[in-house]
Order: structure tokens, then sequence, then C-alpha cells
């Protein structure tokens, strides 16, 4: 595709509905962690039943990444977002109303496929709308991300229940939160539309440029580094998913800290706080630092984090230090990891589906033990947490190692075969 510059204002509408796309998937899964408790009640099951939901829906996400290029290629990608962000709405909404839990994994499994295919397409079309600032889209679609989920716990904890001991004070009023998410949903979705209407065009790659890149590629290195890669991600996503999910159930639970529900939600919305934050800051620090820097500096961090939240559990002061450090440390993580390794290979559709099969593992994974262990022995989410932390740092290294001595991959012509738009609607 080459970018008209008679029409940024196409452009720029295109990019900001993909934005609010991944924006309001943020905010489901803030608020997700601090539903927990309440959801539970709802349900009449226990947080780590509700949490494995999560799971669910990371399935139906590495479902949606895996049959997504499928759809893509025989569908216009406007239309199939909008299909799919139409489903996501309607599926977080229900999200406090359904009849039973069986109901609410099934559900967390298709709105997972639904946004597992919608985060594909909006990557894609990011990049293409702007070659030459693909970078900064996707980090921006990065942080849209990170900034719904900041929100999310603040979004959700107005509505929680309150109990003195039996004694109910309000009941729980989730739907509202849930249902604002679902409208915000639907107000993009409309946009959508109203763009698609102006520029029904859809993306799909030329044959040539499929070719250059093959060609180009060192097929040995990048499916050392993409193995690499898939691995670390899916470490890195386990430890993000479950201390941001269950950080509120291990205040709350613990018998050192005495969080009141409120409280721990406010503290999950601090970790987003710091991880969104990070990853706006780690911007700036990319010009004075290269990659392997920031990864250095960002691993310290969560390892300091760590033990901060193992050696001092009993104080409170710590466990938002902890927690704000944990947030930062690993906001730059997945995207700086990423960055390197495709600074070494060149970058096709296929790497955007193991990155998000590697996110959809790490999340489910963790999903079905660590919520039932941390609801009897909250502390185990920090052991759980450290020692991830240490493993990902040996991964990271392997990395290195399998870069050493190897130059970066800069193919101009390869760069500038730019997919093209097909006009016809699928």
């Amino acid at each position: 595709m080459i970018v008209n510059l008679e029409r940024p204002g196409l452009d720029y509408w295109h990019s900001i509905n993909q934005i609010m796309v991944i924006f309001g998937a943020g905010l489901s899964s803030g608020i997700y962690g601090p539903s927990l408790i309440d959801l539970a009640e709802v349900y009449s099951s226990t947080p780590d039943g509700i949490a494995v939901m999560n799971s669910a829906r990371a399935v139906g996400m590495f479902l949606g990444s895996c049959v997504g290029g499928i759809f893509f290629a025989r569908m216009n990608d406007q239309i199939l977002m909008i299909i799919t962000l139409l489903i996501y709405a309607a599926g977080t909404t229900l999200i406090p109303l359904l009849p039973n839990i069986t109901s609410l994994y099934i559900t967390g499994f298709i709105s997972g496929t639904s946004i597992g295919v919608s985060h594909i397409g909006s990557q894609v079309r990011l990049v293409k709308i702007w070659p030459k600032q693909s970078a900064s889209a996707i980090q921006a679609f990065h942080t849209a991300y990170g900034v719904g989920a900041m929100f999310g716990p603040f979004m959700g904890a107005p509505f929680l229940s309150e109990r003195d001991g039996d004694l109910i004070l309000r009941a729980t009023q989730l739907h509202i939160p849930y249902a604002a998410i679902g409208v915000l949903c639907v107000v993009v979705v409309a946009s959508m539309i109203g763009a698609y209407i102006l520029d029904p065009a859809g993306i799909v790659e030329t044959k040539e440029a499929k070719k250059i890149e093959h060609s180009a590629s060192d097929k040995r290195l990048e499916i050392i580094l993409m193995t690499m890669l898939f691995i670390y991600l899916a470490v890195c996503c386990s430890g993000e998913c479950t201390f941001s999910t269950l950080i509120s159930v291990y205040a709350f639970g613990s018998p050192a800290l005495h969080f009141s529900k409120p409280e721990a939600a406010y503290l999950a919305g601090v970790f987003w706080a710091t991880f969104t934050g990070g990853r706006i800051v780690s911007i700036v620090i990319a010009v004075f630092f290269d990659v392997k820097q920031l990864l250095i500096i960002s691993h310290s961090l969560v390892i300091l984090a760590s033990a901060i939240l193992i050696i001092f559990n009993s104080s409170t002061m710590c466990a938002w230090v902890g927690v704000a450090l944990m947030g930062l440390g690993a906001s730059s993580l997945y995207g700086a990891a990423s960055g390197l390794v495709f600074q070494y290979i060149n970058v096709r559709h296929l790497h955007v589906s193991v990155i998000l099969a590697a996110a959809c593992l790490g999340i489910a994974f963790p999903s079905y033990f660590v919520p039932s262990i941390v609801e009897v022995w909250p502390m185990f989410l920090q052991y759980f947490t450290g020692l991830g932390n240490i493993i990902h740092i040996i991964i990271l290294l392997a990395i290195f190692w399998a870069l050493r001595g190897k130059q970066v991959m800069f193919s101009e012509e390869a760069g500038n075969q730019e997919p093209k738009k097909d006009s016809s609607v699928a």
C-alpha cells in the first residue's frame, strides 16, 4: 500500500479505530482481576474458578491468531474486524450477567477468539498505513492496551460489593462497568463503519513482497530467534497476566497486609499505571540506550520488585512500591524483546501470529493452578513471579548469546515492497 498524502485524515481515522480496539480490550483485561471475588459470589464459585475464564479466553485468542490469517485472506479486513469487535462487545457486556460459570467460560472463549483475530488485523493495518513509522505505530498500539488496563481497576472499584462480616452493605454492580466497556466497543464499531463507508479498501500482501522477504531471510537464524522469542514472550505474558490478575486477590487475602477489596483493586491499578507509564517512557529511553541495555534495566527492576515483595511481605508501603516497580520493569519487556529479534529478521505476518500464540500460551497455562494456590497461600504469587523473573532473564541471556556476532538486517528493497490496497470488498 502506498500511503496517499492527500488523505491523512482517513489514515488517522483508521489508526485511531485500531488503537481504540485494543484500548477496549485493555479495559476488559484490567477490570477482570479486581472483579474475581465479586464474580465468584455472582456465580457461586471461587476466585480461582472464575480465573479459569482467562484460560478459556487465551485458548480463544490462540485459535483466533491461527485462523485469523485465513479469514483475512478471504474477507475485507475492515468488515471482519467490525464483526469480531461486535462479538467482543457482546461477550464483555455479558460477563457478570450469565446464568452459570460454564456460560462464562464459553463466552470467554468466543470473546478471546474474536479479539485474537482483531489483534492481528489491527497491527497489520497500522503497519501498512504507517510503513515508515511502523515501530511507533505498534508501540502506540500496545501502549493503548496498557492505558485501558490501567483504567480498568479504577473503573470497576466503585461498583464492587461491600461486606461487614456476613452483612452485605452494598451488592455488586459490576454489570455497570462491563456494560460501559461494551458500549465503548459499539461506539468504535460505529466509527469503523463510518471509515469503511468512505474508504472500503481492504489490505492484502503482494506476492512479490512475500518472495523478497522469504529470499532475504536467514532461515536458520530466523527459526532459532523466533523459537527463543516464543519462549521468552510466553514467560513474559505468564508473569504479567498472572501477577496483574491475582495481585488484588493476594493483597486482599494476605493476613499480613489487611487490604480491603477497593484498596486491593487500586493496587492492581498502580501496577497498570506504572506499566503504561513505563511503556511511554521507554520510547524516550530508547533514544539514549540500545534495546539490550533497556532489557537489562527492565529485568533488573522486576527482580528488585520481586525481592521487595518477598522480603518485606508484611509491609503495606513495600507492597505499593514493589507493585509499582514490577509494572515499570515489565512494561518494556514484550516490545523491547520483539524489537530486538525483529532487527535480525524480515518480519512477516506469520511472526505476528507466533508472538500472539506465545502470549496466549503464557496466559493460559498458569491459570489452571496458580489461582487456586494463591487463594489459600497468597505468598505463592510472589514466589511464582520471582522464579519466573529468574527464568526470564536466563532466556534473555540465551537470546543475547544467539545474536553474538550477528549483523542487524536492513533490507531497503524488502522494506520498500509495501502491501497494496485491494479495493474489492469481500
